[in-house]
């Protein structure tokens, strides 16, 4: 047999039945075959076609992050303007105005990554902030979170939207107090100005997504959940996959509910490969929390008691989602804030019961009541979450949270502690750091950026957030049987690192030197 000897490493398997191995077999399938010892595996097989002795190397599981959006971290690596750490207005329309000096040919100018709490001004800009640079072509730029974005005034009048636009439900058009459009849109009313934005090229797709993927394999992610895609996404990753360029296993969720309108978008057909499914769809059921529009219980701070945005409606959530549990869809919802979070529970009870079978999920889970951890437990589902929010996104949080909701915010020690499956993410590119260590060490520490801990009674291991971004990331996905952890059968997706993370107090500073999928090497970090 054609078999692949990997030896002499110190293999952190995340499979509790094999607690030591130091080598691996790998079969011509790209799946391990054996893992022990060097010296049992020899006496085993006797000969290999080829070995590969990684000399006391770390080798763990490839990373698995389970939600991310892989084009939109594509698209601000080529044709999109990345303005996150934006530290002004005046910056932002410096790096603005020059991105379309350089893009002259752009029919659209679009950004991405402004935060007005790290702005000098503390406000979102305006439409006359984009106008005052670019007043010929059509801009939109996204906030960090992707629940805001603002419009200039010909981006405002392509879309054919003024002051007596009807506001979708779930969405916001935020007005001056004579009456006059900010420019700022959010939610569902997003797709009042995006759906006029011109559709992406399959090459403009290509190039975007083997981009990000390039990048993935850098920082050891072999596998990403792709949680939003809409129709001609879904049609550029099957092709990609049938002519085999695909580089990083995908789970890909297609959207049911586009922002800007009430149509449905049209059910896909399941999909499974290697390197691709698509068998769980996407709802929004509320808003985020950096950008305050998570549907909270109590009012936000500093508003006149504004609790933020539910998108949704019970009956054409249920509708919706149900038809989609009928042809054997699982159902995976953003839901942050407790209004949200007990809506979709409400609507996954329903569903349960027409078929317990599907293992359903929430992504970030802001907060968790004792009956919101009852029904995650009964329905076997998984909590998909981001720690990094902390690293990053803390002044949002600490200007727009009390004091009793930090303490308890993404809850994961809760979620582990009450047997509930823990998948972690980064949801990139809402955020920048994208680095999987990065995370772990804040799941592990709670730490923002400039050191301030939030929900210290949240911190959890640096095992447990390893097993969450590999096993627990697989469970999620309902592929615990083929990847997630290093054991025979698997897929010998696995990545070495420049430093046991064990050995160390801050995990932080850990890189991938190699990636390796299916066996084979797919990323050489230069010395």
């Amino acid at each position: 047999m054609n078999f692949k000897f990997v030896y002499n490493a110190q293999i952190i398997t995340m499979d509790e039945a094999i607690p030591k191995a130091d080598s691996m077999v790998i079969n011509q399938f790209g799946k391990i075959e054996a893992i022990g010892t060097e010296i049992t595996l020899r006496n085993q097989f006797g000969s290999f076609s080829e070995e590969v002795n990684f000399k006391g190397k770390t080798i763990v599981p490839g990373l698995n992050d389970s939600h991310m959006h892989v084009w939109k971290i594509g698209h601000l690596r080529t044709y999109m303007l990345d303005v996150r750490g934006v530290k002004s207005i005046a910056e932002f329309q410096q790096m603005l105005f020059d991105f379309a000096e350089k893009n002259p040919t752009s029919k659209w100018i679009l950004a991405r990554g402004v935060n007005e709490m790290v702005l000098k001004e503390k406000r979102l800009p305006t439409k006359e902030d984009l106008d005052a640079i670019i007043a010929d072509r059509p801009v939109f730029v996204i906030r960090t979170c992707a629940h805001i974005g603002i419009a200039n005034s010909k981006a405002i009048e392509i879309s054919n939207v003024n002051e007596a636009t009807e506001v979708p439900f779930g969405g916001e058009i935020r007005k001056n107090q004579d009456g006059s459009l900010q420019g700022i849109f959010t939610e569902r009313a997003l797709g009042l100005i995006m759906n006029n934005i011109p559709q992406f090229t399959f090459e403009e797709y290509k190039n975007m997504i083997l981009e990000a993927h390039n990048y993935l394999l850098s920082l050891g992610i072999t596998s990403a959940t792709d949680p939003a895609a809409n129709e001609e996404l879904l049609a550029a990753y099957i092709k990609l996959d049938e002519e085999g360029l695909l580089k990083v296993r995908m789970n890909v969720f297609p959207l049911r509910i586009p922002d800007g309108s009430d149509e449905i978008q049209v059910l896909p057909e399941k999909y499974e490969s290697d390197f691709l499914q698509i068998k769980t769809v996407k709802f929004f059921s509320d808003g985020g929390l950096s950008s305050a529009t998570a549907a909270l219980n109590v009012p936000y701070k500093n508003t006149d008691g504004y609790k933020g945005v539910l998108r949704l409606d019970y009956d054409k959530f249920f509708q919706t989602a149900k038809e989609a549990v009928d042809s054997g869809f699982s159902v995976a919802t953003h839901a942050i804030g407790h209004k949200a979070i007990d809506l979709t529970l409400k609507v996954y009870r329903e569903l349960f019961k027409i078929n317990n079978t599907l293992k359903h999920r929430i992504e970030h889970v802001g907060f968790l009541s004792d009956e919101n951890i009852k029904d995650f437990k009964q329905m076997n589902m998984t909590a998909a979450m981001q720690p990094i929010f902390i690293y990053e996104l803390a002044n949002n949080f600490k200007n727009t949270l009390n004091d009793d909701l930090l303490e308890v915010v993404y809850p994961c020690k809760t979620v582990l502690d009450n047997g509930i499956n823990l998948a972690l993410s980064t949801d990139g590119p809402v955020v920048k750091e994208i680095n999987p260590w990065v995370n772990m060490e804040t799941a592990v520490t709670r730490k923002a950026m400039d050191g301030f801990v939030i929900g210290e009674n949240q911190k959890i291991t640096l095992r447990q957030a390893l097993k969450a971004y590999t096993v627990g990331s697989a469970i999620a996905d309902n592929l615990e049987n083929i990847k997630g952890s290093l054991s025979k059968g698997k897929y010998a997706d696995f990545i070495i690192l420049d430093k046991n993370p064990f050995d160390l107090k801050d995990v932080s500073s850990v890189q991938t030197t190699e990636t390796w999928v299916n066996g084979k090497l797919s990323y050489k970090r230069r010395e």
